[in-house]
Order: C-alpha cells, then sequence, then structure tokens
C-alpha cells in the first residue's frame, strides 16, 4: 500500500534528503495567491512533509490559517517544530477536520498516489475545499509511470490540471511552477 511505504522508513528518508530551500518558493506563493479573486483566510496542503510550502506562505502573510496534513510522523514532527498545525493523516482521511479551506493545495504528492486511489484522493482534495484547489505536480499529457529511486508503481506524471477540470472545476491558470519546485507544472483551479 502506498501510504505505507511513505509513512515508514522511504517517507523518514524522503524527508531528510529533500531539504527544499522554502525562500526560492515564496514568489511562486505571492503570485498564486494574487490570482485568487479573494485574499484567502485559510489553506491546507495535503502532503506538507517539513513545512516549507506552509513556510513560504507564512512569510508573505503571517494571517492566514495554515494547516498541513501528512502520513509521515517525522514530517509531521517537523512541520510542527516550525509552528504549523499539522495532523498525521492521508488525504483520504480530510473529512476528519473540522473546516473547510480557502485553498486546497498538493506539491509533489499526487504524482505518488496509486491509480486506483487517484479519484477518491482526487475527491476528498476537493470537497475539502471552498473555493481553490491547486495541484504542484510532474506535468505530462499523458498518465505515464516513472521508475522512482528503484522503485516501479511509486511515482506517475499525468495531466493533473485535465482530471481536476474533468472533475468540475474551472482552470483559473496553469504553467512553470518555477525555482524551487523540480520542473514541476501547477494547475490553480476554482470551484463552480
Amino acid at each position: 500500500m502506498s501510504e505505507q511505504f511513505w509513512a515508514g522508513d522511504f517517507g523518514k528518508e524522503y524527508t531528510k534528503r529533500n531539504r527544499v530551500q522554502w525562500s526560492q518558493r515564496a514568489p511562486f506563493w505571492q503570485r498564486t495567491l494574487e490570482q485568487m479573486t479573494l485574499w484567502p483566510h485559510n489553506i491546507l496542503e495535503v502532503g506538507c512533509n517539513a513545512g516549507w510550502n506552509l513556510n513560504a506562505i507564512r512569510h508573505i502573510d503571517p494571517e492566514i490559517n495554515l494547516v498541513g496534513v501528512d502520513v509521515c510522523q517525522d514530517a509531521i514532527i517537523e512541520a510542527e517544530e516550525s509552528g504549523h498545525e499539522c495532523y498525521l493523516m492521508s488525504a483520504k482521511q480530510l473529512d476528519m477536520l473540522d473546516e473547510k479551506f480557502d485553498l486546497v493545495f498538493t506539491a509533489g504528492v499526487l504524482i505518488h498516489v496509486p491509480p486506483n486511489d487517484m479519484d477518491e484522493t482526487m475527491d476528498a482534495i476537493i470537497n475539502a475545499s471552498q473555493r481553490y484547489v491547486l495541484a504542484v505536480e510532474y506535468p505530462s499529457w499523458e498518465e505515464e509511470e516513472v521508475e522512482y529511486r528503484g522503485h516501479s508503481e511509486k511515482l506517475w506524471r499525468r495531466p493533473f490540471g485535465e482530471y481536476y477540470i474533468n472533475k468540475g472545476l474551472d482552470l483559473v491558470s496553469m504553467g512553470d511552477a518555477g525555482p524551487g519546485f523540480d520542473k514541476c507544472g501547477y494547475w490553480l483551479l476554482r470551484k463552480p
């Protein structure tokens, strides 16, 4: 099962190995937040890891209520040490949260969701959002599996924007996420 893989030793090693300069991501977050019709009051990151994106958003506006969820306990501990409100849970458990969010996003998370779990995961993300959904992921015109550090069935490139549009969301913008995001594209979408 994929969640167990990321919650275990591989996920712990991922957190140790992937140290992000969150300040490189701040310009992306500034541009993205400015595209929203109303400035967000609360934001949820699904798969927050150690809180790099949450740090960048907090730098832009410390008044936004930021929440993160992840399946790796070590990542959650590190994000909490940075002062973030975080919960140990998967995307499929988002209905356990008491609130809806102005923006719900993933960054390098949906690429690791197995094909059979994509619909349920994306539906949970959409349901947790009041207005906007953002995917920052490796793009592809069609789903393609990529071997990941010697493992199969752990990484897929996909047309994530198209997937969300097919679920009824409206595309606001898309493009290259830029510095700090390892060749990821982004899709910002709005609920009708």
